[in-house]
């Protein structure tokens, strides 16, 4: 197996104003970590932000049976709310053991993050890709956007990366988990399978994203009418709603893809001073997605390339 992070610790530090896990959707908040601040001296001064630091111990792991639920769990709002075959999609990714790493507190624990790539063409016979196909088809507006979509989705060589985790995981996870996918597992796979047919399956030449993202909710005002005091139609003001990325690589790939629509989430209301929810898509090639991690690394750190291991699973 691809060697530094399978059950290598990162020691990061969460910083927030909830102790709690919650999901990268709130409508999916179910898993059973409990990780609580610790303790302190009540006799002893502190600074308030204390009580804001959490030092957690994140594991990363092989996708095993004992996942499932948890997956399942993770996984369920994929399609915003939308059925389709979330069970099929969770057993694929425990079957594809070479490619695909959970992130956990603890061997025991339920996932609280999944990163994995996924052959379109490898797996077109099942369900749950051709249901992933027609929602992304039917929430894209754009007639050359959808065709270019498509085109590469019966293309060989289409990865689909899945990655989800709870949304105040902290920030650092970002680089290891990227590493860990696209710098170890994907080019082990494509040297180490026992078949050349699997080797190939992990040749790809194009990852396809389908990330959560969040925008201001703004209307955008309207230009004045001709009865206006002078007569003249006033010229609206231009407002760029401004995007946040839930999780950051999804910003360096979004800047880097070769192209790439929104859409708004529209399973839950959203009141007018709240963030509207959105799913970007994206597509990037291998180039492209390395000189996106690279610019990551730089930015965020990589603490997988600090571990002690990494330097014996290189080998």
């Amino acid at each position: 197996m691809a060697g530094l992070h399978k059950k290598r610790k990162a020691d990061l530090v969460n910083e927030g104003d909830d102790d709690s896990v919650e999901t990268s959707d709130t409508e999916n908040a179910s898993s059973s970590e409990d990780l609580s601040s610790s303790e302190s001296d009540p006799g002893n001064e502190k600074d308030p932000e204390d009580d804001d630091i959490v030092n957690i111990d994140f594991e990363f792991f092989d996708p095993t049976d004992i996942d499932f639920h948890g997956l399942k769990s993770l996984l369920r709002t994929y399609l915003d709310g939308e059925e389709f075959g979330c069970s099929e999609l969770v057993e694929t990714i425990i079957k594809q053991k070479s490619v695909g790493t959970t992130v956990k507190t603890s061997e025991d624990d339920d996932p609280i993050g999944i990163i994995t790539a996924l052959n379109l063409q490898r797996y077109h016979q099942l369900g749950f890709p051709k249901e992933v196909r027609l929602f992304l088809l039917k929430h894209c507006q754009d007639k050359e956007l959808k065709a270019k979509l498509q085109e590469v989705w019966d293309q060989a060589g289409t990865a689909l990366v899945i990655s989800e985790r709870l949304i105040n995981c902290p920030p650092q996870l970002a680089s290891p988990l990227q590493h860990a996918l696209f710098d170890e597992e994907i080019p082990w796979a494509t040297e180490d399978e026992p078949s050349e047919e699997l080797r190939n399956s992990f040749k790809f030449e194009r990852f396809l994203f389908v990330s959560r993202v969040y925008q201001d909710n703004l209307e955008a005002p309207k230009p004045s009418g001709p009865g206006d005091k002078k007569g003249k139609k006033k010229k609206a003001n231009k407002q760029t709603a401004t995007m946040v990325y839930a999780r950051p690589e999804d910003e360096f790939y979004h800047r880097h893809s070769s192209w790439s629509y929104t859409f708004p989430v529209t399973s839950r209301p959203v009141q007018k001073d709240e963030l509207q929810p959105l799913r970007l898509v994206m597509l990037l090639s291998p180039d492209q997605a390395a000189r996106a991690r690279k610019e990551l690394y730089k930015v965020v750190g990589n603490v997988a390339l600090n571990q002690p291991e990494a330097a014996a699973g290189a080998t």
